[in-house]
């Protein structure tokens, strides 16, 4: 199982990157994913800090999981709100419309990005508290 240390420093890189291609106005697809790298690494972490990281595959929680898992015990122990959790929710559908063949461009990951800052930043917050 990957420690809060590992995902802290994953979900780091991840933000990085995800700034720099964002400014760059770089693919909006890969903004998304690095976006969504960053929040699961930094969800996962707290999860890990907790003992609550399940056994998974190497790639980390499935997906389902991992909203599961942060309403249960983030929100549960009042570490995150549901509002947070609403959030999180929300970029895994926009993330999924994808799959099904939507659209992405500048105007969508600048949304993305819109509805994903506050999320990180109050991720964080809580991480530097663990």
């Amino acid at each position: 199982m990957a420690t809060q240390n590992q995902h802290d420093d994953k979900s780091k890189m991840f933000w990085r990157l995800a700034q720099d291609h964002y400014e760059k106005g770089t693919t909006p697809f890969l903004c998304m994913n690095l976006i969504m790298y960053t929040v699961g690494h930094l969800i996962e972490g707290l999860l890990a800090a907790r003992g609550r990281h399940p056994g998974a595959p190497v790639r980390g929680v499935p997906h389902a999981d991992r909203g599961a898992l942060l309403r249960k015990h983030l929100v549960g122990e009042g570490l995150l709100t549901d509002a947070d959790a609403d959030r999180y929710g929300e970029m895994v559908v926009l993330r999924d419309t994808f799959i099904d063949g939507g659209t992405q461009d500048r105007p969508f990951i600048e949304s993305y990005m819109a509805l994903a800052r506050p999320l990180i930043d109050r991720l964080q917050a809580v991480a530097a508290r663990s």
